[in-house]
């Protein structure tokens, strides 16, 4: 399969890229304390380069110690010491053939108090970053001023440090975009008021550039095509097309980079599942219409098919695949290869933002598990199999991973399934609205272990005394998930009663009136799956919240959905009893009893591992690896992850 608007190389100003995929910027906080790259981060970035992307653009870097930071971990601009740290980035990526670009950025009001030098967050005036924010410090005219040389002595150190370019960050309601922003710039000095003191800033910045960097040396501005947030003030297209013509026109910028959304309303920017591919490619093809330099832009692509469509429709001129590099850092290659059906893609699922966005930690990826650990891990691991059989016991997520794993370090291996398929809890989490991408993912998961030769018996339950007879492994893996959990409460053995599986299998006739018991991720898309089959339904649990521990851009993404059907919801309620024509629940806090109608009763209330299959394998192999929900109840990013270090190390 050929791709030849995606491989046709591309210019921004002189700067020559060798194909029109750019890996835009992503926090990803891999950062050494001081705001320089180390080997985390170098490795992440390197391994991306050797995928064959044409230009990666690094996650946002402050020009200001003390005032700027969003969140753990980050990137900063602002020493000398610092340059030769980012010399080493430059080169680890310039030996594969990509290009390299800076982006420079000051947080403004986004930037929280934890992580930051300062007191209170500055800004262009005293309005929050959204409303009901922190009221963030106006800056002085002084301190605009100095804010132009931050920005400017930034771009000289990342030309010292071999960046072939450098992004002025103005999007996502950060200092550059507040500047420009009539709902954000309230100011009454030079850089207040009319549109060109709001653009003066800008103006100031990439004057100072080209002084310090010469006229050749690339300067992007990124920035939100339409903020696409319905509050008075914000950029819509229009009034974004007119800062982009202004930035080309009056201040000769080389490329527009577009992102979407803004600091309220961020699901513009990263979207969740539920957003297909191409949704704001309006967006860019206003602006490339309306501007004669190359405009990059995202557009939720997973795949290389769909780029080479937006490069052929003329969206854009440079497509950014930006999840796609968490999920594949080979991205690229294989596309090039004409081997899209290899490249493990992005699910949508968000788990890279909840780790980084909002609990704080480094990056991780559902479907990828060496990212922020290719420092750690070699992508070619140990060959030191020998040939030697292992039996892999379940192919779910987590045995197909162990599986490739194993294969990759040169043992035999023998997948056992139960079923008729692989896939395992996949072919479930698959079923609700929008998340057929797993579907995918099963696929590319199941033929990575076919081209590896892994012998794969379908429809075989395995026992200890099968596996020792057939395989006589030096080891085994458990990866088979586990079991429903079925409360002991009176009438539970009804036939009314169901699990989830039986919801997205549709093993159960869709009624008119359901009860699920269990409000976690997969309680409210069996609440989701039920209303789009005609059903009222009723939430019950425990919790006094639905999606306690979700992340919210997932809960509140799946709960517009349902909340329209106006479900009957009973939280902090007690499960008492399962009747013939609903259930008996009890308010945890006052004892008060109440009947809950339903036709169907939906038990989602979690898994738990089958001990008894594991002992026996314990009791017939010295060494037994219990991976995934084997082990605990977990999501499909803990069993990829655990099986793919535990067959790394494995001996």
């Amino acid at each position: 399969m050929n791709y030849p608007k995606l491989f046709e190389p591309g210019y921004i100003g002189r700067l020559r890229l060798k194909n029109r995929v750019v890996m835009p910027p992503m926090h990803v906080a891999l950062t050494e304390r001081d705001g320089a790259p180390g080997e985390r981060l170098i490795k992440y970035y390197e391994e991306r380069a050797k995928g064959g992307v044409g230009l990666i653009i690094t996650e946002a870097g402050s020009v200001d110690a003390i005032t700027s930071s969003t969140g753990p971990r980050s990137l900063f601009h602002t020493d000398l010491f610092q340059v030769p740290e980012f010399e080493r980035l430059t080169e680890a990526v310039h030996k594969y053939g990509a290009m390299i670009f800076a982006q420079l950025y000051h947080g403004g009001a986004t930037c929280k108090p934890a992580f930051i030098k300062a007191d209170q967050p500055v800004a262009p005036s005293d309005v929050p970053a959204g409303p009901g924010g922190l009221v963030p410090r106006p800056l002085s005219t002084e301190e605009v001023k100095e804010m132009v040389g931050k920005f400017v002595k930034a771009a000289e150190m990342c030309q010292m440090a071999g960046y072939d370019g450098v992004v002025l960050h103005t999007a996502h309601g950060y200092l550059m975009a507040e500047l420009i922003s009539p709902y954000y710039n309230h100011r009454t000095d030079e850089y207040g008021g009319s549109f060109e003191n709001r653009m003066r800033f800008h103006k100031e910045v990439i004057e100072g550039i080209r002084k310090v960097c010469g006229p050749a040396y690339p300067i992007s501005v990124r920035m939100c095509g339409d903020e696409m947030t319905d509050i008075e003030g914000f950029m819509d297209l229009e009034y974004g097309i007119k800062v982009a013509k202004y930035l080309q026109d009056e201040c000769g910028i080389d490329v527009m980079d577009l992102s979407c959304g803004s600091a309220v309303n961020p699901n513009a920017n990263c979207e969740p599942y539920s957003y297909r591919a191409g949704w704001k490619k309006h967006v860019g093809k206003a602006y490339k219409e309306a501007l004669d330099i190359p405009v990059i832009q995202t557009n939720t692509i997973k795949d290389p098919g769909t780029a080479e469509q937006f490069l052929e429709e003329g969206i854009c001129d440079f497509v950014a695949v930006g999840r796609g590099h968490f999920a594949d850092s080979h991205w690229v290659k294989k596309a090039k290869e004409g081997r899209p059906e290899d490249i493990r893609k992005c699910i949508g699922c968000m788990y890279c933002r909840e780790r980084v966005i909002w609990k704080g930690l480094s990056v991780d990826c559902t479907v990828n598990p060496r990212i922020g650990c290719e420092y750690i891990y070699d992508m070619e691991p140990p060959k030191t199999g020998d040939g030697r059989p292992v039996a892999v016991i379940g192919a779910g997520p987590s045995g197909l991973e162990a599986a490739k794993g194993l294969a990759d370090r040169g043992f035999k291996v023998t997948l056992f399934e139960k079923d008729d398929h692989v896939g395992g809890r996949m072919n479930l989490a698959d079923k609700p609205r929008f998340k057929d991408i797993i579907t995918g993912l099963t696929e590319t998961m199941h033929k990575e272990c076919v081209d590896r030769g892994v012998d794969i018996r379908l429809g075989v339950e395995a026992t200890p005394e099968m596996v020792k007879e057939e395989v006589d492994p030096v080891g085994v893996f458990i990866c088979t998930g586990a079991d429903w959990i079925i409360p002991p409460v009176p009438g539970v053995e009804k036939a009314n009663v169901c699990t989830p599986e039986d919801i997205f299998l549709g093993k159960v006739k869709a009624p008119k009136t359901a009860v699920v018991v269990g409000s976690g991720n997969t309680g409210l898309e069996c609440v989701e799956k039920l209303q789009d089959d005609g059903a009222k339904v009723a939430m019950i649990d425990m919790l006094d919240e639905a999606g306690k521990g979700m992340y919210p851009v997932i809960l509140n993404d799946l709960m517009s959905r349902i909340t329209p059907n106006e479900p009957e919801v009973l939280l902090s309620h007690r499960l008492v009893e399962i009747t013939d024509d609903g259930v008996v629940v009890e308010d945890v806090a006052t004892g008060e009893k109440k009947n809950v109608p339903g036709e169907l009763v939906c038990l989602s209330v979690g898994s738990r591992p089958n001990g008894e299959f594991i002992d026996s394998f314990y009791k017939m192999f010295d060494k037994v690896e219990v991976i995934g929900s084997a082990v605990k109840d977990g999501r499909i990013h803990d069993g990829i992850k655990q099986a793919y270090t535990k067959a790394y190390v494995f001996e």
